[in-house]
């Protein structure tokens, strides 16, 4: 882990000297201001009083890659010994950094009482959820860290305690590999911030809150504190606002639902739902949420209910798109080598970068879905599953049939392709009245588009 410079003003002072000025509000060193998309900017706000007499003026000096930005003064009143100070100054999104130098004037000579450095303006990101949104390196790789970038950052700890979240106000290079410790992000949200760096040339900022083995219950807020630090939600939250990044995060990334793999459908369905109004309200500046719909696994079984709910969320609300991580690779059963982990960072950036930087679309960067499913013919021996993008080509592996599933003892023994349609073939005629494709645990047999991203999994009643 890279550490930052604590998040305080770093006093260029004596103690003695520093305590003649009380900062209120100021930039913190090595801090991200989140722009406001339109305007490309951020306002950095300084303020403060001079306790001790004698001064007749205050200057903020903003210095940008080491040229001179802005230069401010104010001329000093007293009030019962104290003299208040205000700056507010405008910098710009982009991979510059900032430097800010506060100065007070006894109108002889200047003493710098303030220096802080490597300040940066660009874009807020949250994740949340277990495991496999901590990411973290589970198989000793060491390789999430070679994303590592300056202008990838974080703050606070995601140490899941409400000592450790209260305690820690710094700011740094974000981590890929960690677990629940400082700067940790993990290692696809690490890819993700890597990409959209390199790509649109914007410091990124990403909290990371999630906890492993945790249902969706523990992930609730609490509404009567919001920023209990002894709850997940609590203390993200808590992060965002003390950071200043609350009211400009633009998207929330979701990886969860393992431990709730033999959870009813509908009630996942509303307990994330109420997850969603807290957010919206919360970080009133969210543009997009984005649910990665969790793999069969080990660790929570084909949880087909709880899949197929995260499937339809982007059917109910507008803001919100879902991942598949069907055909990842390296999937061990329950997490992901490096190499899945990767895999998923490239996914979800080509969504972020259509949605949020006006990257032109292909129909490939959403995963495949369907529409329904009906039989077609009296016969019911077959099984039409009609694709939603009729632009989306698909590649089915010759096993693939292996993993769709009926409520009815027969079975699907084949699978072809008509357009985006698949036609499933049937062991013989059948009674069943729905369908489902479940996927599988590991590497093996999907069914994906051309950029290899794989069918999301569903359960869909048969039609007539």
């Amino acid at each position: 882990m890279l550490r930052l410079l604590p998040a305080l003003l770093v006093l260029a002072l004596p103690a003695a000297a520093a305590a003649q000025v009380r900062f209120l509000e100021g930039p913190s060193q090595g801090r991200l201001y989140p722009r406001d998309p339109v305007t490309n900017q951020a306002e950095v706000a300084m303020r403060g009083e001079v306790t001790v007499p004698g001064f007749v003026t205050a200057s903020l000096l903003v210095m940008r890659d080491g040229a001179i930005w802005q230069i401010d003064q104010q001329s000093l009143t007293y009030s019962n010994g104290v003299a208040p100070f205000s700056f507010s100054t405008t910098i710009e999104a982009g991979l510059h950094r900032y430097r800010f130098r506060f100065l007070l004037s006894d109108g002889f000579s200047s003493d710098t009482y303030a220096l802080v450095g490597d300040v940066v303006c660009g874009d807020a990101f949250l994740v949340q959820g277990q495991s496999n949104a901590v990411a973290a390196d589970v198989h000793g790789e060491h390789r999430a860290n070679d994303a590592q970038s300056t202008w990838v950052r974080s703050y606070g700890t995601a140490r899941p305690t409400a000592a450790a979240a209260a305690a820690n106000h710094e700011w740094y290079v974000a981590d890929g590999e960690g677990q629940n410790d400082r700067g940790t992000i993990g290692a696809w949200a690490l890819r993700l911030g890597k990409n959209l760096v390199d790509r649109y040339q914007v410091p990124v900022a990403i909290l990371n809150g999630a906890l492993g083995a945790t249902p969706i219950r523990w992930h609730l807020r609490d509404d009567a504190d919001p920023e209990n630090l002894n709850t997940i939600y609590g203390r993200l939250l808590h992060r965002a606002r003390a950071a200043g990044l609350a009211e400009r995060v633009r998207a929330l990334f979701w990886y969860q639902g393992e431990t709730n793999g033999a959870m009813d459908g509908l009630e996942y369905f509303r307990l994330w739902s109420s997850l969603r109004r807290d957010w919206l309200e919360d970080y009133p500046g969210l543009e997009r949420i984005y649910v990665f719909q969790i793999h069969n696994g080990t660790c929570g079984g084909k949880a087909i209910e709880v899949r197929e709910a995260q499937r339809r969320l982007a059917d109910w609300f507008p803001e919100v798109e879902v991942m598949s991580t069907s055909a990842a690779p390296g999937h061990d059963g329950c997490h992901y080598w490096y190499e899945g982990y990767e895999e998923l960072g490239r996914r979800i950036t080509r969504l972020v970068a259509r949605d949020l930087y006006g990257e032109p679309a292909a129909a490939a960067f959403d995963p495949p879905n369907v529409w329904q499913a009906r039989f077609t013919g009296p016969a019911r021996d077959q099984i039409r599953i009609v694709g939603r993008d009729r632009r989306q080509f698909l590649t089915i592996d010759p096993l693939a049939y292996r993993w769709f599933e009926l409520d009815a003892p027969e079975r699907v023994i084949g699978v072809g392709q008509d357009g985006a349609d698949l036609l499933l073939q049937l062991s013989g005629p059948t009674t069943a009245a729905t369908v489902a494709w479940v996927g599988h645990p590991g590497d093996g047999a999907w069914i994906t588009n051309s950029l290899g991203v794989g069918l999301l999994a569903f359960r869909l009643p048969i039609q007539p």
